[in-house]
């Protein structure tokens, strides 16, 4: 019955039926059918809520682009509710008790298919390490987590931290002024991206970097076609949208392309950096070079906007939060041992102001308002709703993260001084930053470090405030041209004599 429904949509689809779609009754008609499909009740037999299906994706473009602004507004619905991925019901939960009850077997958990994306999303992640399931993911993730263990970042920390200074000391634009103004987003997410590709390739030339940026700018431009939706979401646009397809294949030529060159590059080196031991896996014949492809894009290219989300939201509330910025500069000033060089202890301390500025900014900016789509292959008593095995359920994480009662009245605040009386174990499913259950980011560690240091050097060297346009405003501007809202800020940089 389900393909059947898929069938539907792709035909609705490609017949563009204006006579349907144009009118109110297209939808709520559809909307029926699924809700038919897919019954949902509580122990009353009343039927779960939601918002109203959307023409064509439901709500899939929604939790991305307007995740802050559906998050207030689909509350109304209960703290359990459904959305809709094109076809696919998600199941939303906004209470740590839910979060708890759904990852009580999270170990058999299984992401959901190319995240419930459709078909172009599934040709550029589909089969990365953080979407697939069981042997295959433990497989692949096998081949990638002996580099980003905590061991290991602490061992590329000092690389990170001369990478990081020496970004910070280029990044004013107007060299021989005081003060700089720059882009939060445009200005720092190159940092992220090199640092992350230099954990992968070793050190790189400029002409590398060069290459790699321009293939990721590929990628990115990709993802507006998944954004899309519609008939991206099917295999027939390869017909119907050859353009779209012929740009698809120019990329995975050239990504393929410059991970073989980088492999023969690197291969004499000692130690040989993480890319030959992970392609010699694909020329070995142990894993399928799309695994290793994707796997590569979900670290660089996905979580380019991620971590320059993560980056440019700490930078952005400690420029509007000027005394908790002196409150850091001072500890941070305290932990340097040498001119651009801070105790490793410092950098590592989880009690911190440092560490609570971040965990703060996380909490407050959350890299995602609705996490990736997972199930449990188990039913699922989730506020008061029989959740039958096998259905995806998202976390709507500024729930958890602000509007929790956990974290009292103030919530909406940057008070990073708030995480000094909690703890660690109360933040199991009070605060969403890197996932929950046993599927945590593999690069958890590495992320933190490098936002962290980057964070050290800035304010070592350049005071932050926002610009008159800036202040007061009661939600920040983001982009909406990728998955992840980076933030669309400026911030006045001035050099600390």
């Amino acid at each position: 019955m389900a393909l059947l429904i898929s069938v539907l949509f792709c035909c609705i689809i490609i017949a563009d039926f204006a006579w349907l779609l144009g009118s109110r009754k297209g939808p709520t008609l559809l909307m029926k059918i699924l809700e038919f499909i897919y019954p949902i009740r509580d122990q009353q037999g009343r039927s779960i809520s939601g918002p109203q299906w959307r023409w064509p994706n439901g709500h899939m473009i929604d939790k991305f682009l307007d995740g802050r602004e559906k998050s207030k507004e689909w509350r109304a619905f209960g703290s359990v509710y459904r959305i809709w991925s094109c076809d696919i019901p998600e199941i939303a939960i906004t209470t740590p008790e839910d979060v708890r009850a759904f990852h009580t077997d999270s170990d058999v958990h299984d992401k959901s298919a190319s995240s419930n994306g459709g078909w172009f999303f599934h040709q550029l992640l589909g089969e990365c390490m953080g979407l697939v399931n069981g042997t295959r993911w433990r497989r692949v993730r096998s081949k990638f987590s002996h580099a980003f263990t905590h061991r290991a970042v602490l061992d590329m920390s000092a690389s990170i931290s001369a990478d990081s200074c020496e970004y910070v000391r280029n990044l004013a634009v107007e060299k021989n002024k005081s003060s700089s103004t720059v882009h939060a987003s445009q200005n720092l997410m190159r940092f992220p991206f090199f640092c992350t590709a230099q954990s992968i390739y070793g050190p790189m030339t400029q002409d590398e970097k060069d290459r790699l940026w321009s293939i990721g700018q590929q990628s990115l431009a990709l993802m507006r076609y998944v954004l899309s939706g519609g008939v991206y979401r099917f295999d027939i646009c390869r017909l119907l949208r050859p353009e779209a397809a012929k740009e698809l294949a120019a990329f995975r030529e050239q990504w393929s392309s410059f991970n073989k060159e980088m492999y023969n590059l690197r291969r004499p080196l000692s130690p040989a950096p993480l890319i030959v031991s992970t392609w010699k896996q694909v020329i070995d014949g142990h894993l399928p070079e799309n695994e290793i492809l994707q796997t590569l894009s979900e670290m660089l290219f996905a979580n380019l906007d991620v971590s320059s989300h993560v980056l440019t939201w700490l930078v952005t509330l400690l420029a509007e939060n000027v005394e908790v910025q002196q409150k850091l500069r001072a500890e941070i000033r305290s932990a340097r041992t040498a001119p651009n060089t801070f105790s490793i202890d410092y950098l590592n301390a989880k009690d911190s102001l440092l560490k609570h500025c971040f965990l703060e900014s996380l909490r407050l900016r959350p890299f995602t308002v609705f996490s990736i789509p997972e199930s449990s292959p188990s039913e699922k008593i989730l506020g008061g709703f029989r959740i039958p095995p096998n259905t995806s359920v998202v976390v709507d994480t500024l729930a958890i993260n602000v509007r929790n009662p956990f974290w009292g009245e103030d919530s909406h605040l940057f008070k990073p001084e708030r995480f000094s009386y909690i703890k660690s174990a109360e933040l199991r499913y009070n605060l969403f930053a890197f996932g929950f259950g046993t599927r945590k980011c593999l690069g958890m560690h590495f992320a933190e470090t490098m936002v962290k240091v980057f964070v050290v050097h800035l304010l070592d060297q350049y005071e932050l405030h926002l610009p008159s346009s800036e202040q007061n405003a009661e939600e920040y501007k983001v982009g909406r041209d990728t998955w992840v809202p980076t933030a669309n800020v400026e911030v006045v940089l001035t050099k600390i004599a």
